[in-house]
């Protein structure tokens, strides 16, 4: 069977309505919500349009959407994070599960692979393949928001991470 085209008046309308998706859910609608709006049967139809957005249709939206979402994120760790320091542990989860979530938002977490061994448990391998322009550009963006605090430590002041984990004052 031939692949439809990509200019089929049904693929036309699916990315009007993932690029519709994508609007309602940066305006701050929730997934059934956008799922009532757009017709979809549940809201998992408007999780998997917001997706798709964001994976491959609307570069710009997604972008937006993006930088929006870590901006919230953001707000959410400076609410939570004195308190955090203060020993709270409900603000010690809420602020793990933020940064988790700014981490997935940003594609900071190397993919993990499971296999089996032969007495049936699963052998964990971590893939880490981080260039560190890339880890320099995420914490610039950061900083930029406020989430963070880079100064320099003294030994290398042109990289951004000597600020983040400073050397150990000699004792």
């Amino acid at each position: 069977m031939p692949r439809e085209s990509k200019l089929s008046p049904r693929r036309i309308e699916a990315i009007e309505k993932q690029k519709q998706a994508l609007e309602l859910r940066m305006a701050g609608r929730t997934w059934q919500e956008i799922a009532n709006v757009l017709g979809y049967k549940d809201h998992s139809g408007a999780v998997r349009a917001v997706e798709a957005a964001l994976s491959h249709t609307l570069e710009a939206p997604s972008v937006h959407y993006r930088a929006l979402t870590l901006e919230r994120l953001t707000k959410v760790l400076q609410v939570f994070w004195p308190t955090m320091l203060q020993g709270s542990p409900d603000a010690a989860r809420t602020v793990l599960h933020t940064i988790a979530d700014i981490r997935k938002l940003m594609g900071l977490d190397a993919p993990v692979q499971l296999e089996h061994g032969g007495n049936g448990t699963p052998i964990r391998h971590e893939v880490i393949s981080v260039e560190i322009g890339d880890v320099t550009n995420a914490l610039r963006v950061l900083a930029d928001v406020g989430a963070i605090r880079m100064e320099s430590n003294g030994h290398q002041p042109d990289l951004a991470l000597g600020g983040i984990h400073p050397a150990p004052a000699d004792s």
